[in-house]
């Protein structure tokens, strides 16, 4: 089956991480515009590029990561005018489940007209069904561990050991104003920030940042992935209950501890190899990182662990997906 994946972002790990499994085209969006009043039409030049795309490539079933919530019309208009027959899975993240995602208009009708609704985790599933997505389509597929070969990767970071990867959104549910405060409690630690710092704007305060802490902004996959494989820990805090840090599963793809925010989220899924902080607590993030830098060795051993265990249940799941696939394309195809 003729598929391809579509991602209205520069780069995003889960795709990225199934695409070996699945044997999908990956398209991101580079495209999009500083300001935020200028998203509409941002969406309007995303929307007529992957039309064009779906047009030229002709698959016989579309992925869409979700949100935005505009991805999902333009995929149905073009199974619309162009392709009654189109297989289309929405790859949905939690926050399509909330405001305005899932206000916009069609939105829970669009996904309930969907072959396969996939969620992230049980927490989002049930997101889902409370919004209103009927559960015949629904399908539970976590994050694949991030597919990575530390082996080969020189250590060209230039930050002195030890230090502490935070790769961010700077969404307003990542405390970075606290993770601040934190460096500031232990200056022999240095806590690398990444991401697009344009994006804080207007959501948190960049202009008082201490000597330890280093903002090399958003990086191009190859070097966020040598940071990755070169950090002593990896840091993934969020203030909501429902968010699972896709950082996550990045640093047990790259073999790294991990400290995390005290969710039950993400005690579930990342019960080895990581270190529970209190998101609002700069005391409690700096001894976080201290101690999972002291105990480095010991995590290390757990985290490999659990990306066995992670991967093997990740292709369980992976396989029911594929049954799924089989069923709805043979029934298009009659």
């Amino acid at each position: 089956m003729k598929q391809l994946f579509v991602a209205w972002i520069a780069f995003h790990r889960r795709p990225v991480s199934m695409q070996s499994h699945f044997g999908y085209e990956l398209k991101f969006s580079q495209f999009a515009f500083s300001k935020r009043y200028l998203r509409p039409l941002e969406y309007l030049v995303k929307g007529w590029t992957t039309l064009v795309l779906l047009l030229h490539k002709k698959p016989e079933a579309i992925w869409l990561q979700l949100a935005p919530t505009p991805l999902l019309y333009v995929a149905y208009l073009y199974k619309i005018l162009f392709n009654r027959h189109v297989i289309i899975i929405a790859d949905c993240h939690n926050v399509l489940f909330r405001a305005p995602w899932i206000n916009l208009p069609g939105a829970v009708d669009l996904l309930n007209r969907c072959d396969l609704v996939i969620l992230h985790n049980d927490c989002v599933k049930q997101q889902a069904t409370a919004a209103g997505v009927i559960g015949k389509c629904l399908y539970v597929l976590e994050d694949r561990p991030a597919m990575l070969d530390c082996g080969i990767i020189e250590d060209r970071s230039a930050f002195p050991h030890p230090w502490v990867l935070f790769p961010c959104s700077f969404h307003a549910d990542e405390p970075i104003e606290v993770v601040l405060a934190a460096a500031r409690l232990v200056p022999d630690i240095t806590f690398v920030l990444t991401g697009d710092t344009i994006r804080a704007k207007g959501i948190h305060n960049l202009t008082n940042i201490p000597p330890n802490v280093k903002l090399p902004g958003f990086l191009p996959t190859v070097e966020f992935d040598m940071l990755l494989c070169t950090t002593d820990a990896v840091l993934g805090l969020t203030t909501l209950e429902d968010v699972q840090v896709c950082t996550a599963n990045e640093a047990v793809g790259s073999a790294k501890p991990l400290i995390l925010s005290e969710t039950k989220l993400l005690k579930k899924l990342f019960y080895k190899g990581a270190v529970y902080v209190k998101s609002d607590n700069p005391q409690s993030i700096a001894q976080g990182c201290q101690e999972a830098i002291s105990r480095k060795a010991e995590l290390i051993e757990q985290i490999v662990d659990l990306k066995v265990e992670r991967n093997q249940r990740w292709l369980k799941q992976a396989e029911q997906v594929d049954a799924l696939l089989y069923h709805r394309g043979a029934d298009t195809s009659l």
